[in-house]
């Protein structure tokens, strides 16, 4: 496999980058439907169930009424979901149009080619994050008691899943199917395995001890803390984990890029 030589770079192209961002940007303003308005009725359909169907058959959660235990969950995994499909549909079809290679060719360092793609995730999930909040308090649940943790684990929660969708954009190797199995198999069962839907002390105790090493527990736990300040696990272990996850994605993304695996012929 031939490599790519990449030019010698001092500083940091600010100019190429914001390029890059504004096009990944402008790319969730097209798809405005499938990256907003899908998650919306998304979360609205699971907060009718579980709020108010299942609700109204449980007072409290630890404390908490049980619609406003459960859309912190419904908020983490809509926001996994749509960071995760922007940066993961962006690389896919890059590969699969065959525009990728000229990418590669930019005046940029990997890193800030990798850089640039995860913010058009993260713009998706500031978008994500006040469209949900209109939901939130359509269905009466105006809980935030900690507006700046929120923020943060929103931005924690966008890197990470937003260099996983890199990653398995391009191991996906323009195979629907493999893109799909990420999703399907991968994503929606931790994310229902992530205690977004229940309390992770009614679980037996050796479950409890599994569900720790899922790493969207510690976003539903740590958003759920940041609107009702109730938390399950250790917040610094949480933002931890978070950080040390995104660190390593983000060295497998640029070694990604290094050495072109899965990105040329």
């Amino acid at each position: 496999m031939k490599k790519n030589i990449q030019p010698n770079i001092a500083a940091f192209n600010w100019a190429g980058f914001y390029t890059l961002v504004r096009r990944e940007v402008g790319r969730t303003k097209r798809v405005i439907g499938q990256a907003i308005i899908t998650p919306v009725i998304t979360a609205s359909l699971y907060i009718f169930v579980f709020g108010y169907v299942i609700g109204s058959k449980i007072e409290l959660i630890q404390g908490i009424q049980y619609i406003s235990f459960v859309f912190p969950g419904i908020f983490a995994m809509n926001l996994v979901m749509a960071v995760f499909s922007a940066t993961s549909f962006s690389i896919f079809f890059m590969k699969f149009q065959k525009t990728i290679e000229d990418m590669l060719t930019l005046p940029l360092s990997y890193a800030e080619l990798v850089i640039s793609l995860i913010f058009g995730g993260v713009a998706r999930a500031i978008a994500i994050t006040l469209a949900l909040s209109l939901v939130a308090v359509a269905f009466g649940v105006n809980d935030l008691a900690h507006p700046l943790v929120l923020a943060g684990y929103v931005l924690l929660a966008s890197v990470l899943f937003g260099l996983l969708g890199v990653i398995a954009g391009i191991w996906a190797d323009n195979n629907f199917e493999k893109f799909g199995f990420v999703t399907n198999f991968i994503l929606t069962p931790l994310s229902f395995l992530g205690g977004a839907f229940y309390s992770i002390t009614m679980l037996p105790e050796k479950w409890q001890f599994i569900v720790h090493f899922n790493p969207i527990f510690y976003v539903v736990d740590g958003i759920r803390y940041a609107l009702t300040g109730y938390h399950e696990a250790s917040l610094l272990l949480g933002v931890g984990v978070l950080g040390t996850l995104s660190l390593l994605a983000l060295s497998v993304c640029v070694w990604i890029f290094t050495t072109g695996w899965k990105l040329r012929a």
